[in-house]
């Protein structure tokens, strides 16, 4: 999920709680809406449809709610992953993990010229691994990045102890080789 979609889904989020608690002290208050929503007022007056309004509005309270977690917590790793060791703890940052990928992938030597790498969260605690690339000429994609994302995982997976559920290769960009003319 991108960030705008992320930001409406927060905004959308807050309107539908705020909604929420105003319709909610309605219950408190019947009087708040007098005139204008008199079928609301039946409906708050009611004794069996008063708890069903109630159950309603708590529904779409705590949604709102869990949409507002997600929206500001989805799509970025925790910042650490927690080990636990016999001695203690060791917090690894989603940062380390992806310099360790990029680092990975250019040990792979497989051309990569320019990469970058983002970590989301995977299924059962694992994670994404995600390189954009820029390339030179004189490469075989499919096989050179196969390579990369082999090592990029098993290297992840050995330094770390982190599984790596899937390593996604983004090939953005093929640049000529160029060679170098020095001056005498």
């Amino acid at each position: 999920m991108n960030g705008f979609v992320r930001v409406l889904m927060f905004i959308y989020s807050v309107v539908i709680a705020v909604i929420s608690v105003v319709l909610l002290y309605a219950l408190v208050d019947d009087g708040i809406f007098a005139d204008i929503l008199q079928p609301l007022r039946s409906v708050v007056t009611g004794p069996v449809s008063k708890w069903v309004y109630f159950a309603v509005l708590m529904l779409l309270f705590i949604t709102s709610i869990i949409s507002i977690t997600n929206a500001i917590t989805y799509g970025r790793l925790n910042r650490t992953r927690l080990r636990k060791t016999d001695i203690g703890s060791v917090d690894i940052g989603a940062d380390a993990i992806e310099n360790i990928a990029l680092n990975s992938a250019r040990a792979a030597q497989v051309g990569i010229k320019n990469a970058r790498c983002r970590v989301t969260p995977g299924k059962n605690g694992a994670i994404r691994v995600i390189i954009s690339c820029v390339l030179y000429s004189n490469v075989e994609i499919p096989a050179s990045m196969a390579k990369a994302q082999e090592k990029i995982k098993k290297d992840i997976e050995r330094y770390t102890g982190i599984v790596v559920q899937d390593v996604f290769v983004k090939v953005t960009k093929v640049e000529a080789t160029t060679a170098k003319v020095e001056n005498r």
